[in-house]
């Protein structure tokens, strides 16, 4: 065995003393390490694109899924759906030679949408060396997040918001458009990251045939004296004061040939006399004389006749002048002393018809109430909630642009003249005066005021607090004092909504607090019904009926509604030129053109029950918030 063995150990001795050789041996047995880095390079080349293809993908589709969330606030069928389409319209698992790719992904309780995807991925070259393939992971996740924002509610609030809510008839609307309400604080809150740097503000505007906003108003912007569709009390009939004096008794005699005579002459009857007190001398106001006669007679017989005799007095009444009583009303247009109404205290005025005054005249009935020396008048008492009348505007149809005279639709300019203040919405002021007495009616009949429709008093921009998305408590108590009145009138809503929120207008100071470099500025306009304008009712333009603020005497139904629309929409074009993106929800009600023309670049919704409400709100709020990827 030795043997056979030697002569190959042999040669193998001589050839590795044969340098001859060495180069070629060396590069072959360096191929290998050298085939394994330069193909380990490849294969971590394509598994480092691939796991970045991966990582986009992940992401897009968490951002796909969360901005789905939007359309109704939880992460359900369809949000999911929209996730599962990006990631794959951004993974081509057959493209990348990838297999076996899981995405999965789920919402949180903060709000996000967080994400895996895995994949393996076969190697080309490093499978020489027994590695098969490699297995990627990626994690992803997207939030919303909140930047410093202001947000002013405008909400109807008419008397139609008291009905049932669609969807919940156990609720009224106005509760449901509460509970919308505190739902998009919680997508608001849940949004914001850094709370101790980020600033949200929110703002109420209730309207409904006017706004609650004059006590946030300073008194110098409200009339002192306005025209109101009012009533004068014309106290013109004198009134006297009597005082009675009777003279000593005296008696006289007379002879009748007749006993009945006798007695006739007694009562004062005799031959066809009047038989009552018998005027002697003087007029009214001044001393009047009368003479009273005893009804009693005493006889004396003789043989030829009978002699009587009969008593009497005079009776002087002293009659003076006290003063001036009712006489009737005259309802016409009035220019009442608003200055006492617009503080807010109580003032006095006359109701009834009782008393006297002490100069004949006509007095409105807050004028009335003043009246030194007036005695026994039927007074009331009240003090103004803070509605407004509009300050001076012009007939005219169109509103673009708005003419120079329309001060109402002015949102920036503060008052410089009587006619440019507000006046105070007060029930006491204005009277209905029926159809066909347009100009004025005198009457005896004494009517009740025009009752008013005051919504809750509006509310300026007030930081709200986002640590917790439960509502703070003045948020709660506000939402809560909400109340449903009145009418549907838009335009007011949206002149006022624009007027409290506009950097340049007479709340400037409020809307601009904290000089911060960059804020989100929103109106939310909500309404459950179309403009309903109605010419016999008291609104913020008074009683179009009798005033013709807006349109020509006899312009009632919807061609009122058209003038009131195209103030609206001039409204809504102001705020928008202040920077403000305009949304606009109907709540049981078709969005009309005037209200898609007012949102900002089709930022409307139709919802048609309170589900649709509530996701509604949501969906503002996860749009006005920025969509991100977290790190």
């Amino acid at each position: 065995m030795f043997d056979t063995m030697r002569k190959p150990l042999q040669q193998l001795r001589r050839l590795g003393g044969d340098t001859a050789g060495n180069t070629l041996i060396i590069t072959a047995f360096l191929m290998f390490p050298m085939i394994g880095l330069i193909g380990s390079g490849i294969d971590m080349s394509r598994a480092y694109m691939v796991k970045t293809r991966l990582q986009s993908a992940c992401d897009a589709g968490v951002l796909a899924g969360r901005k789905a969330m939007n359309d109704g606030g939880i992460y359900n069928a369809a949000a999911k759906a929209k996730a599962d389409a990006m990631f794959k319209f951004n993974f081509n698992e057959p493209g990348q030679n990838a297999n076996t790719t899981v995405f999965t992904h789920r919402d949180t309780t903060d709000g996000e949408v967080v994400g895996t995807a895995t994949t393996k991925l076969p190697t080309l070259v490093m499978k020489t060396f027994g590695y098969q393939k490699f297995d990627l992971s990626v994690a992803c996740s997207a939030e919303l997040q909140v930047s410093n924002t202001d947000v002013m509610f405008v909400l109807d609030t008419t008397g139609s918001m008291g009905w049932p809510s669609p969807g919940d008839s156990s609720k009224s609307k106005l509760q449901a458009l509460v509970e919308a309400v505190k739902d998009f604080h919680a997508t608001m809150a849940a949004a914001v990251t850094n709370d101790s740097e980020t600033r949200v503000r929110y703002g109420f505007v209730p309207y409904s045939m006017t706004v609650n906003t004059g006590k946030l108003l300073p008194q110098n912007y409200m009339a002192d004296s306005a025209v109101y569709s009012s009533r004068v009390a014309n106290f013109t009939t004198p009134e006297y004061k009597e005082s009675t004096t009777d003279g000593p008794t005296k008696k006289e005699s007379r002879t009748f040939s007749r006993s009945s005579y006798c007695s006739d002459w007694g009562e004062n009857t005799y031959g066809g006399g009047p038989g009552s007190p018998v005027y002697i001398s003087g007029s009214k106001p001044g001393d009047v004389v009368y003479r009273y006669f005893y009804n009693d007679t005493r006889r004396d017989y003789d043989k030829r006749s009978d002699q009587c005799d009969r008593y009497y007095f005079d009776r002087t009444t002293s009659t003076t002048l006290i003063g001036y009583g009712f006489t009737n009303w005259t309802y016409k247009q009035v220019n009442i002393d608003t200055s006492a109404i617009k503080t807010g205290n109580s003032v006095n005025y006359v109701r009834g018809t009782s008393g006297t005054i002490p100069a004949s005249g006509s007095y409105d009935i807050f004028a009335l109430a003043k009246v030194a020396g007036a005695s026994g008048l039927s007074l009331s008492s009240d003090r103004w909630d803070g509605c407004i009348e509009e300050r001076a505007t012009v007939q005219q149809l169109n509103m673009d642009p708005v003419p120079s005279g329309a001060h109402d639709l002015n949102i920036n300019s503060a008052p410089t003249n009587n006619a440019t203040k507000w006046r105070p919405y007060f029930e006491p002021t204005t009277y209905w005066r029926g159809y066909g007495n347009l100009t004025s009616w005198t009457t005896t009949t004494t009517y009740s005021p025009e009752g008013v429709n005051c919504p809750a008093e509006a509310k300026q921009f007030t930081t709200v607090d986002t640590v917790s998305t439960t509502p703070p408590s003045w948020l709660n108590t506000y939402l809560n004092g909400l109340k449903a009145v009145g009418g549907t009138y838009h335009d007011i809503g949206m002149i006022w909504g624009a007027r409290m929120a506009s950097p340049r207008g007479i709340f400037a100071s409020n809307v601009n607090d904290g000089a911060l470099s960059s804020v989100g500025r929103h109106i939310i306009f909500m309404t459950d019904g179309i403009m309903d304008t109605a010419y016999d009712y008291r609104t913020a333009y008074g009683m179009e009926i009798y005033n013709n603020y807006i349109a020509p005497s006899g312009t009632s139904g919807t061609s009122l509604d058209a003038y009131h629309n195209n103030r609206f929409v001039a409204a809504c074009k102001a705020i928008k030129n202040e920077g403000y993106i305009v949304w606009v929800v109907g709540f049981g009600t078709a969005v009309t053109d005037e209200m898609k023309t007012c949102s900002s670049d089709g930022r409307w919704y139709e919802a048609s029950d309170l589900t649709a409400l509530k996701n509604a709100f949501k969906t503002i709020a996860s749009s006005i918030a920025d969509l991100r990827l977290n790190d």
